[in-house]
């Protein structure tokens, strides 16, 4: 496990950060992973280049191809300023893909030894585990109002439910839910990998916003991973939004995530 967190070693997590849900079609090689996540997620057609020597036209070409079979028409792809080939976005630009997302690669070192930052969360916002439907549907409510999706179905809460579930189960993964007057008003969770917390899918309801609520998940996702033995948080701020919020709170920034959405010929 890491304890001394260098910009290479930073940077290698963020590229590592994937993930594939239960059952979802992917495609993963020594250079890629392609996913197909269910049709209601932002990005349902994703594509993570780890790392390739060969021309970008080439391993383009390539994921179209596996995204074609899944009778899929667009394809996001996240890239880095450290993506391999540094042509790659180039490429896929030069092929109609345009902008969507920018994202900072954020991170703060955890572990003994080490404060964690006071967030100052108002004494008006009230933070709890996500650990049954009722708090299942609140996250999954503010989340697709914080991120632009459609309200969740009971499907989806089930599937969700189940997660938290396992996660709790093996102590591998967490979520909050934090309310203000009452109301549901933010969300965020964490997975452990390697020793870093990665904190995903935070964000908060648009008429509650700068109420705190995003600070009492980040304060409480903090302190669940440092007592669980992670050494870094690590996460990917939107650039307008979550990151000055996260640089405030003492993350550091070492680089830049992208998504870019391409529709198929």
């Amino acid at each position: 496990m890491t304890t001394n967190w260098d910009a290479e070693s930073v940077l290698a997590a963020s590229t590592a950060w994937t993930w594939v849900p239960d059952g979802a079609p992917h495609v993963r090689t020594a250079e890629y992973l392609v996913v197909a996540y269910p049709e209601h997620f932002v990005t349902p057609t994703a594509a993570r280049v780890l790392g390739s020597d060969r021309p970008a036209g080439e391993l383009v070409d390539e994921v179209a191809d596996v995204v074609r079979g899944w009778g899929r028409e667009r394809l996001w792809w996240r890239l880095s300023d450290t993506t391999r080939p540094a042509s790659l976005e180039a490429e896929v630009v030069a092929r109609g893909a345009r902008l969507v997302d920018r994202m900072d690669v954020l991170a703060l070192p955890l572990g003994p030894g080490r404060s964690l930052p006071d967030l100052q969360v108002p004494a008006d916002v009230r933070v709890e585990a996500v650990v049954d439907e009722r708090t299942v549907r609140d996250a999954l409510v503010v989340g697709a109002d914080a991120f632009g999706a459609e309200e969740p179905s009971a499907d989806q809460v089930a599937t969700a439910l189940a997660d938290v579930e396992q996660g709790l189960a093996d102590g591998t993964s967490g979520r909050w839910v934090a309310s203000v007057d009452g109301q549901p008003a933010a969300t965020g969770g964490f997975t452990l990998a390697d020793g870093v917390c990665r904190l995903w899918g935070g964000g908060t309801r648009a008429t509650l916003r700068g109420r705190g609520a995003y600070r009492a998940v980040l304060a409480a996702r903090l302190v669940a991973a440092r007592d669980a033995g992670a050494t870094l948080a690590l996460t990917h701020g939107v650039v307008e939004t979550s990151s000055p919020i996260l640089r405030r709170a003492g993350f550091t920034r070492y680089g830049e995530e992208r998504t870019l959405v391409q529709v198929l010929a």
